[in-house]
């Protein structure tokens, strides 16, 4: 037999994902069909990462939010009072939120001081509040205030202000942390620094009764203007036995931490001193959760700082990884989030921290208590923050290039994070829908048969791992038993999708049409019985009512599944390709989109 043409592989490698999940062996088949020779690239899909510059236009910025709202709006923090708006297509003009005035002085620099923190409610879609973490103009001391957007969900009311805790931080302007995030489990968590200078003078680290160099956790739906939680280490303890609001201390100025959104393990990225950078790390379900003690300023990383004797009766809990100074262009980690965007992906479920003065990033895993890093950019950026998306996508801030930048893991080498049906792509390939065409691509641009949309289909209508009824042979002339997508051609035909392309032929081999592509999706969804609304006025200029596809392709249009080919036309008799095939099927069956 002569080997396969182009497009014939790429449908034998199709069929060849479909029985491996039917759990039939077809290593046979590839000698038999002059494949053996092939070799498909050596790279696997899902280990591919990039990084993509979202927007411009944002000096001193320091942080990215989400507000968990459904908007899919981006919030990013400029140290200088501003809170700035990324709608995913534009950045606004109008800030969202200006402190400046209240918060020190930018004039000739921030420092480490000015607005350093944002984190929105769990319920800021019903409640509307959030809360900002910044430096007070008039003594440096840190503040904690309760906002509330406006009736214009794009501005907030400047004059909803409640501050709900003020921590004095007279002797030094530098290491003011500045991280806020809700955790798990509701409450208001924020990073301190240890009041700064050099080696903690103040004792702040280790002092169980300031609130300074500590991770602190507030319940801000009770009390006035919050409450203790009950399980805080110190929630009941006698004046000078420990702050009722520290949940951990020892730590020297956590620049960034965040909670694992799958399980809710906790990450803090916190700052050394001048020879080690360090991340801790506090499981979800730690017995030992509430009040440990990360060892600064008796520890740098792993290793032993202070030579003051009371040192020597800490109990401190190990970072889980650090990395050195000396050699190095490393200076100041910045702390970030495990990546959850891409289930399918190799990279899912690391964690990624970088470095501010390097601009490298690197992903850690672990497998019990031994944890592996791995660099995987080494960038030109100062790295001020990450931030996660609602669906779990990454971003970083780099006030250097005054950008937003997303971290972007993709699945298949020829469907980049910038093309057009890329995360439709990564939708249907999570779900099982498609393998890809071989080695580490998808071939989007190439042409789905009406076989192949057979198994895309009725795999994105019944789920991953769908297998239809063996096939009969009996159903079209042109599509015998042992014949590729045979089972999964049959089983549309038996549910009403389709009665073949005539002459008792289904045409297995032929391009699926943009029109056909219409009905096919409609009656899937909808089921043999459906008819579309009447055609009264058409909503392509390429589509007449008088088409028996315009109604079908109209209903497409009103559900917001297609916009047509470009110019007003839909392009009926055009080849549906498989990135159109992505984005068809995402939006008909409503599938979450990375």
């Amino acid at each position: 037999m002569a080997a396969l043409g182009g497009e014939n592989r790429v449908r034998f490698l199709l069929y060849l994902h479909l029985m491996k999940n039917l759990g039939i062996a077809l290593l046979a088949g590839l000698a038999l069909l002059g494949l053996g020779a092939w070799t498909p690239a050596a790279a696997a899909p899902g280990t591919f990462i990039t990084t993509v510059q979202i927007t411009n236009g944002l000096p001193n910025a320091v942080g990215v939010v989400n507000a968990g709202d459904g908007s899919g709006r981006l919030f990013i923090v400029q140290q200088t009072g501003q809170i700035r708006i990324w709608t995913g297509a534009q950045l606004l003009s109008t800030p969202f939120l200006d402190v400046s005035g209240i918060i020190s002085s930018c004039s000739g620099g921030c420092g480490e001081r000015g607005l350093l923190g944002l984190a929105f409610h769990p319920s800021y879609k019903t409640n509307g509040f959030f809360y900002v973490y910044y430096t007070r103009q008039s003594d440096g001391a840190i503040q904690i205030a309760r906002y509330h957007v406006s009736a214009n969900a794009n501005v907030a009311d400047a004059a909803s202000a409640l501050v709900l805790i003020t921590i004095p931080h007279p002797s030094f302007a530098n290491h003011n942390g500045g991280q806020l995030a809700f955790g798990p489990d509701g409450y208001l968590y924020a990073g301190t620094g240890d009041g700064g200078s050099s080696g903690d003078p103040n004792g702040n680290g280790q002092n169980i009764n300031a609130l300074l160099g500590k991770l602190l956790r507030l319940d801000v739906d009770h009390g006035s203007p919050y409450a203790i939680p009950a399980t805080n280490p110190f929630a009941t303890a006698a004046p000078g036995a420990g702050a009722h609001e520290i949940w951990a201390y020892g730590l020297r100025n956590p620049w960034r931490f965040s909670f694992d959104r799958a399980n809710g393990d906790l990450y803090i990225g916190d700052v050394g001193q001048s020879s080690y950078e360090e991340v801790d790390y506090q499981a979800a379900n730690a017995p030992d959760a509430a009040g440990r003690n990360y060892g600064w300023n008796c520890r740098e990383g792993f290793h032993p700082y202070s030579g003051d004797t009371s040192c020597n009766s800490i109990t401190a809990v190990d970072p889980v990884l650090e990395y050195p100074h000396a050699n190095n262009p490393e200076c100041s980690i910045t702390g970030g989030f495990v990546f959850r965007n891409l289930p399918s992906h190799s990279l899912t479920g690391a964690y990624f921290y970088g470095d501010y003065c390097s601009g490298r990033i690197w992903s850690a895993t672990h497998s019990g208590a031994t944890w592996t890093s791995t660099q995987r950019f080494d960038t030109a950026f100062n790295i001020t923050s990450f931030g996660e998306g609602e669906t779990g996508r990454l971003y970083l801030t780099d006030p250097a290039s005054q950008t937003l930048q997303w971290i972007a893991p993709y699945s298949f080498a020829d469907v980049g994070p910038t093309y057009f049906a890329w995360p439709f792509v990564e939708t249907i390939y999570a779900r099982g829908i498609t393998g890809g065409c071989g080695g580490d691509n998808y071939c989007p641009e190439l042409t789905i048969t009406r076989a192949e949309m057979a198994v895309f289909l009725l795999t994105a209508e019944h789920g991953p791992g769908y297998t239809p009824p063996p096939a009969t042979g009996t159903v079209f002339n042109d599509v015998p038993a042992g014949s590729f997508a045979a089972a999964f051609i049959e089983q549309l035909a038996r549910e009403g999708v389709t009665s073949g392309c005539g002459g008792g032929n289904y045409c297995p081999g032929s391009p699926t049409t943009r029109d056909q592509m219409a009905t096919f999706l409609l009656l899937a969804k909808e089921g043999s019985s459906y008819t579309p609304p009447a055609c009264a006025t058409p909503t392509f200029s390429d589509v007449p009512c008088s088409s028996p596809f315009a109604v079908w392709i109209d209903e497409l249009a009103r559900r917001g599944i297609t916009g047509g080919c470009g110019g007003g036309n839909y392009c009926p008799s055009g080849s549906v390709t498989r990135a159109q095939m992505a984005v068809f099927l995402s939006t008909t069956f409503g599938l979450p989109t990375p």
